[in-house]
C-alpha cells in the first residue's frame, strides 16, 4: 500500500538537458540563473516554474507519458511553435521572453508561458491539453477547505517519495511519516499497522531485529569506535555522509551518516531521534557477522 501511495506523485526524476534532447542555442531564448519552484501538479508529476512563472516543459513531457516524438525539442523547432513564440514576443513586449532555456544545473530544461503550455499540450494529444487545461482551472479557483487539504497531501506525498530515494529510508518510517500525514490532513488512517524491515531475500517475510552501529560492535566484542567503523564502511559503500544546513553546525552545516541502497542489505535507515531531518542507521543483527567480515577487507 505504501509503494502504491507513494507512486501517484514522483518527483527527482533526473530531465535531459536541452542540448541532450536536440535544442540549438537561439539568441532569443533568455537563460535565467535562479529558478524557482512552484507546486503545480498535473498527472502525478509536479511540474517546475522559473522566477518569472514561466512552466517546465520537461515536465509537462514527462507528465503526458514521455514518449520520445514529443520531446519538446522537436516542439520548439516547429515551425508554428516559432511563429506563435515571434507573435507573443510582439503582443508581450513589456514582460519576460516567452521561452527561457536553463542548461546545466538541477533546475535545466525548457520554461515557457501560460499560452505556449496549451500550445505544446494541444500538440501533443487533445486528451492531454484538456487535462492540462482542467488542471490551471482548478488551480485558478478559490482554494476550499477540502482542495487545500487534498494540495497538502499531494506534496507531502511528494515529499516522502524524495524522501525516501534520497535517503534510503525504512518502510517503516515511510509508515509512520504517512501516518501523520494523514493526521494531519485530517483523513481516516487507511495505512496498514506495521511495515516489513527486512533485508533482501528473507524468507518469512517478517522484521529483522536491529541495532544502532555502536551497540552491536560492543556486543561482539569489536575494539573499534562507530566513527572508525562508519569510516570504513563507508569505503565499501555500506553507508555515505550526508549534510544538512543547521545554526549549531560547523560552518552552518551538520553531517550525518546514511544508509546507501547498497548498504540496505545490511540495514536500514530510521529517522534520527534527535532530528528528523536527519537519518540514523540501523543494522540487521542477523547480517552483522557478514558485515564484519566485510570490513576486515577494509585497509
Amino acid at each position: 500500500m505504501i509503494s502504491g501511495l507513494l507512486r501517484c506523485c514522483s518527483v527527482g526524476n533526473k530531465v535531459k538537458s536541452d542540448s541532450e534532447a536536440g535544442v540549438q542555442p537561439n539568441s532569443q531564448y533568455k537563460t535565467v540563473e535562479k529558478p524557482m519552484s512552484q507546486l503545480l501538479v498535473i498527472d502525478g508529476v509536479s511540474v517546475r516554474r522559473d522566477i518569472f512563472g514561466r512552466y517546465c516543459l520537461n515536465d509537462l513531457h514527462r507528465a503526458a507519458g514521455a514518449q520520445d516524438k514529443h520531446k519538446p525539442a522537436f516542439w520548439l523547432r516547429n515551425e508554428q511553435t516559432e511563429q506563435l513564440i515571434s507573435e507573443l514576443q510582439i503582443s508581450n513586449s513589456d514582460t519576460p521572453e516567452p521561452v527561457s532555456v536553463i542548461r546545466g544545473g538541477k533546475d535545466q530544461g525548457s520554461y515557457v508561458c501560460k499560452e505556449l503550455v496549451y500550445s505544446y499540450a494541444m500538440w501533443i494529444s487533445p486528451q492531454f491539453s484538456l487535462r492540462v487545461i482542467r488542471t490551471f482551472d482548478a488551480v485558478s479557483q478559490p482554494q476550499s477547505t477540502n482542495s487545500h487539504a487534498a494540495d497538502k497531501m499531494q506534496a507531502g506525498v511528494i515529499l516522502l517519495d524524495f524522501m525516501q530515494r534520497s535517503l534510503n529510508l525504512s518502510n517503516s518510517s515511510v509508515l509512520g511519516a504517512c501516518q501523520k500525514l494523514q493526521e494531519s490532513v485530517g483523513l481516516p488512517n487507511l495505512a496498514p499497522q506495521y511495515a516489513i524491515d527486512a533485508p533482501a531475500g528473507a524468507p518469512d517475510g517478517s522484521s529483522r531485529p536491529t541495532q544502532s552501529l555502536s551497540a552491536l560492535l560492543k556486543i561482539h566484542g569489536i575494539r573499534m569506535t562507530a566513527t572508525q567503523a562508519y569510516q570504513q564502511l563507508a569505503k565499501l559503500g555500506i553507508v555515505e555522509q550526508k549534510e544538512r544546513r543547521s545554526r549549531s553546525g560547523a560552518n552552518g552545516i551538520k553531517r550525518f551518516w546514511s544508509m546507501t541502497a547498497k548498504g540496505c542489505m545490511y540495514g536500514k535507515n530510521i529517522t534520527s531521534p534527535a532530528n528528523p531531518r536527519e537519518t540514523q542507521p540501523h543494522f540487521f543483527e542477523s547480517k552483522f557477522p557478514e558485515l564484519l567480515r566485510l570490513l576486515e577487507t577494509v585497509h
